[in-house]
């Protein structure tokens, strides 16, 4: 079959779905009082999740190269989750939270949240897996769902997972921890000789780049907004460190 060109755009009406009813369900939960800065981020996150994979780079994903679709899924594990929490008020979070009972008590608890989160990553690549959703097509749609839901709950965790805040020296623990363990993926592909997948290795080639060099620069843009991502999370859970010690401070010698 021939790949269609690398400009066209795809459509996944799953995502466009999903995006549209969590903003409708968004909307509703508000009730028009409408939080500037949380309702701008919220949408990003939707469009995140949605733009992606009704685009052209879901088209270079599929037929052309591993770097797109490996930028894919950084976008919707990485980037589309924090935003999506962050967006949402405390009053809202709150409610989520009753609703989800103890199931979700139970996930977003690091020690749940984290290893799943890290299977989900590595799970999802695995060569057998990877290269089947590759030639079936459908099964991209649930590895997609499992990293979004994966990152969705790793950042619930973080941000929103229990009544109060996490404590900001487990958070550094657990975002420290959480980026030491997800790197070696993307140094597997930056300085492995061979391609992974054989889908890729038979596919178009695009931008003059062969299998491997593909799957390098793929791990570089792996690594790189991981470490962008983890490092902003790890600099505002820091000085949010240093603000709890300083008020401690403050208040002893009062």
């Amino acid at each position: 079959m021939t790949a269609p060109a690398a400009s066209s755009f795809s459509f996944e009406p799953l995502f466009l779905v999903f995006a549209a009813a969590a903003a409708v369900a968004y909307a509703r939960a508000l009730r028009g009082r409408l939080r500037t800065w949380r309702t701008a981020v919220f949408a990003l996150g939707l469009l995140l999740v949605a733009a992606p994979l009704n685009s052209p780079l879901e088209t270079v994903a599929a037929h052309y190269l591993l770097l797109a679709h490996l930028l894919q899924n950084a976008v919707i594990a990485d980037w589309a989750p924090p935003l999506l929490v962050l967006g949402l008020p405390p009053d809202l979070r709150e409610a989520i939270a009753r609703r989800g009972g103890r199931t979700l008590a139970w996930l977003a608890r690091p020690k749940i949240a984290l290893p799943l989160w890290l299977a989900a990553w590595y799970g999802v690549h695995l060569p057998a897996a990877y290269d089947f959703a590759l030639r079936h097509g459908w099964p991209l749609n649930l590895e997609h769902l499992i990293l979004l839901g994966a990152g969705l709950v790793f950042w619930w965790t973080l941000l929103a997972g229990t009544p109060h805040a996490m404590p900001a020296p487990v958070a550094l623990a657990y975002l420290g921890i959480a980026f030491a363990t997800s790197v070696f993926l993307g140094l597997a592909f930056m300085f492995s000789n061979s391609a992974f997948y054989s889908f890729y290795e038979h596919a178009p080639r695009l931008w003059g780049l062969s299998p491997g060099k593909d799957q390098n620069f793929g791990g570089v843009l792996m690594n790189g907004e991981q470490t962008l991502v983890f490092l902003i999370a790890l600099g505002w859970f820091f000085m949010r460190l240093l603000d709890e010690e300083h008020a401690r401070g403050e208040k002893a010698s009062t």
